[in-house]
């Protein structure tokens, strides 16, 4: 078994703690990290820490700026997602794993989006296979639903807001059959048996209460208590979600959530957006993890994470991105800068430390995507190991003035990762994927989106007359607008 070593001028060997030494030689292989040394720092101006953990994401290779899924209130956005057409799934998770790997990335949780159910599995093994082939740690999310396919209500109703030839239109595109809840779980369980592995594991993905009857959400938590298999879902996402579980359920959602088996240890729930106080109280009584995705909800005006009265109530959160970085990226590291300053409070008054931030997006994150042992890099640990060179960063400060924990949180970027190894594994050297062509991969899939550009086109006017009529359901109008709010 081939043993490789590490030297970083600087070691923070746990995200928890938040303490940084200096000079340090790393040991590791394949069953994890054998030695720690200390050694004279070589003034390299290099960072070794535990890598980041991307707690909510959806893979998405193409970026949805490409075909025409421009930022928007998420209820309008999301259908235009849907306009992305049939490329290689393998290519789009191979792209975004190479982007996130790139980022300091070593596990994500990646809700899989999928046009057909009939093809799920096989795109399932596409996406194992590109996750084996990058060297990045996978959660595999299969969604699930089964009621509520056009918005937060009945079908019909959204599509009586549109001319005739619209409504056949968009019934046509989007109003598939739903499978019945018994081959929605054997779908997980089939994956399961083809893709699990200590590197991929598979979660169940309610999709949302908005979209999931009761007995659908019943199941899976009966099948998650007695699998031990992680579930991942949305949750209070927007305003207009808000409004819809306010109306629906008067007891309250995440209370209603609970009664159903939901809320565990075993459950991560994404956004949570909107919030209150005694729901972050429940949801921490049950030990759950909230994904607090900033970029995403400031970028389709979903609002700001209650993040106060998250951690007030002790409810755990990790840093998920969404697909949505604030500059389209899937740089973790400015993610987390982002949140801390949304959240760092006004004038003296404290707000979310970065020591938080920074647990929050090595532990939480990777304790959503079923990795044990993350956020610590120690003898006998796993072989997760995140270099950072910060000599860009540190150009201007003398020596006395140099705090590396500091500049980690100030300045550093997806730009600064030099080397990502996961599971012994070199990922990423020198900033640039190991185990995939990453610009042949990108070529391709941008050559196959093209071969789509006309059609993708010629949707867009149908598309925007579908948005408004979204945005009249759910502001209460019952004529159009002609424009998105």
């Amino acid at each position: 078994m081939n043993t490789a070593t590490v030297r970083a001028d600087w070691l923070l060997a746990s995200a928890r703690a938040a303490a940084v030494e200096r000079g340090v030689e790393v040991r590791y292989d394949s069953t994890g990290v054998l030695a720690i040394e200390r050694v004279q720092p070589s003034g390299d101006a290099t960072l070794l820490m535990p890598p980041l953990a991307n707690a909510h994401d959806h893979g998405r290779g193409i970026r949805t700026l490409a075909y025409g899924a421009f930022d928007a209130p998420v209820e309008a956005w999301v259908p235009a997602t849907y306009t992305l057409p049939p490329v290689d799934p393998y290519l789009v998770a191979a792209a975004a794993f190479c982007r996130m790997a790139r980022s300091g990335i070593g596990s994500a949780v990646h809700c899989h989006l999928s046009r057909d159910p009939r093809t799920l599995v096989r795109e399932a093994q596409a996406v194992s296979r590109a996750a084996r082939d990058v060297g990045i740690r996978i959660a595999f999310v299969v969604p699930l639903r089964d009621r509520h396919r056009l918005g937060y209500g009945p079908d019909e109703a959204i599509l009586r807001l549109l001319d005739a030839p619209d409504a056949e239109a968009i019934r046509a595109r989007w109003l598939r059959p739903i499978a019945s809840i018994d081959e929605q779980v054997s779908v997980v369980d089939e994956i399961a048996a083809a893709c699990d592995s200590p590197q991929f594991q598979v979660q169940y993905g309610p999709v949302g209460a908005e979209w999931c009857s009761d007995p659908l959400l019943e199941r899976i938590a009966a099948a998650s208590g007695a699998s031990g298999r992680r579930v991942h879902m949305h949750l209070l996402e927007s305003r207009y979600q808000r409004e819809w579980a306010d109306r629906e359920y008067p007891e309250g959602i995440v209370r209603h959530l609970d009664q159903a088996g939901l809320l565990s240890p075993r459950l991560t729930v994404a956004h949570g957006t909107w919030l209150r106080p005694n729901e972050c109280e429940l949801l921490a009584s049950r030990g759950v993890v909230v994904s607090i995705n900033t970029s995403s909800n400031l970028r389709l005006r979903s609002g700001v994470a209650p993040l106060r009265h998250i951690r007030e109530a002790g409810l755990k959160f990790a840093v998920g991105l969404d697909a949505l970085a604030i500059d389209d990226d899937d740089d973790l590291l400015r993610e987390m800068r982002l949140l801390r300053l949304l959240h760092g409070g006004t004038g003296f008054a404290p707000g979310v430390p970065r020591e938080a931030v920074l647990e929050a997006a090595c532990c939480h994150g990777a304790a959503a995507a079923g990795c044990a042992g993350a956020g610590e890099i120690a003898a006998g640990g796993p072989g997760d190991l995140l270099l950072l060179d910060l000599k860009r960063e540190t150009a201007d400060l003398c020596e006395p003035l140099s705090d590396v924990a500091t500049l980690l949180h100030a300045r550093a970027t997806a730009a600064s990762v030099r080397t990502l190894v996961v599971a012994g594994r070199t990922v990423v050297q020198d900033g640039k994927v190991c185990g995939v062509d990453e610009a042949a991969v990108v070529s391709e899939l941008h050559a196959q989106l093209r071969t789509h550009a006309d059609a993708m086109a010629q949707f867009l006017p149908l598309l925007r007359r579908y948005q408004s009529a979204l945005a009249d359901f759910y502001e209460g109008r019952t004529r159009s607008m002609g424009d998105l709010p």
